[in-house]
């Protein structure tokens, strides 16, 4: 092959690979403004926005617990003998007084009735010889054996009377009977325990708490409980007791708060889960349907100037639909509670408040 031939052949290569060149080229640039195009012309997803709200945020601690009531005994007869009367039946509310058991009293009725009369006849003798004695008729000591025979006298009637009340078993105070089990006819021996009398009208609860919190619990703070019994009910009281000191064993110390119980819906026994709050304080909150959670990640979007920012955030207390929220955003922040999910960092977004009404529904 000729010189001019070789010659010729490599400037046709030379010119084809400039030409290739300049068409990938103008592809490229081509392409990527088509791209740019796409990109500016991206559309905007339609979200619903809140702002945070203030709220009173409270300190609390949660415990269980068990209800008992403030006053409450064992009827026990202090004497043994034979059932006559049960006058109550189980359940019963009952007045200071009322009788509840009556046991076999002919014995102590006729010994009462023998000491009034004795005492009847030493408090004459006793006044006979008071009388002599002013006509100094009769000696000192006459006197005193008549003064000594109706104290006497007075004495046996008085033991003869509680021993009559004895055999009488009424309320101590007022409240709701237990069971009743006992009959008519039915012998007591003295130490048998017939029913348990219960002050129903102010409910105790007993709980413990660990003694990071001892320093931090008084009396008169407040005390939510709920039971198992009621689980639609909210009872409040009040502290009324903190242990001196703390258990060895367990590191935890006992605490005691009253609940008015005058609607009667308490009894003893009951299960409890209570709430102590311990303080409260005013923070920020936004709806839980805006927070978004990945992992250990807690976040939200975010809205300035028609763009959505991943906002990373610190929540706090719950606060039933709304979270405390106490880093990460502030009381100007519009959050995205509706559409989040189509969401990415630096999307661009369109506010629509039909949106957010159907996001808080």
């Amino acid at each position: 092959m000729s010189t001019v031939l070789k010659y010729v052949i490599a400037v046709c290569l030379v010119a084809a690979f400039v030409a290739a060149g300049v068409l990938g080229t103008e592809a490229l640039v081509s392409w990527s403004e088509d791209s740019s195009e796409q990109e500016s012309g991206r559309q905007a997803t339609r979200v619903g926005i809140a702002m945070p709200e203030m709220r009173t945020i409270e300190d609390d601690v949660s415990a269980v617990g068990t209800l008992r009531p403030v006053r409450a005994v064992q009827i026990v007869p202090d004497v043994a003998g034979r059932v006559t009367e049960v006058p109550v039946s189980s359940g019963q509310q009952v007045s200071e007084g009322d009788l509840l058991i009556q046991l076999d009293d002919r014995a102590e009725r006729a010994a009462v009735a023998e000491a009034e009369a004795t005492l009847s006849e030493a408090e004459q003798e006793y006044r006979r010889f008071e009388r002599l004695e002013e006509t100094n008729a009769a000696a000192e000591a006459r006197l005193e054996e008549a003064r000594a025979a109706f104290l006497r006298a007075e004495a046996v009637l008085m033991r003869a009377q509680a021993a009559l009340e004895d055999r009488a078993v009424n309320a101590p105070f007022g409240g709701t009977l237990g069971v009743i089990d006992t009959e008519k006819g039915t012998f007591l021996n003295g130490s048998e325990t017939v029913t348990r009398l219960s002050d129903l009208s102010m409910i105790e609860v007993s709980v413990t708490l660990p003694e990071r919190y001892f320093e931090r619990v008084t009396p008169g703070q407040t005390l939510e409980i709920r039971t198992p019994a009621f689980p639609d009910e909210t009872f409040e009281g009040r502290v009324t007791l903190r242990a001196p000191e703390i258990d060895l064993g367990t590191r935890s110390f006992e605490i005691r708060a009253e609940v008015d119980n005058s609607d009667g819906l308490l009894v003893g026994g009951m299960f409890a889960n209570s709430r102590l709050v311990l303080g409260s304080s005013e923070g920020m909150a936004i709806p839980d349907d805006a927070i978004i959670s990945e992992g250990l990640a807690t976040y939200v979007y975010t809205v300035t100037d028609g763009t959505a920012a991943r906002t990373d955030i610190e929540v706090g207390t719950s606060l039933g639909p709304l979270t405390e929220v106490r880093d990460g955003l502030d009381m100007d922040s519009r959050v995205v509670i509706a559409g989040w999910d189509q969401l990415s960092d630096g999307a661009p977004v369109e506010i629509d408040e039909d949106v957010a009404r159907e996001g808080l529904e």
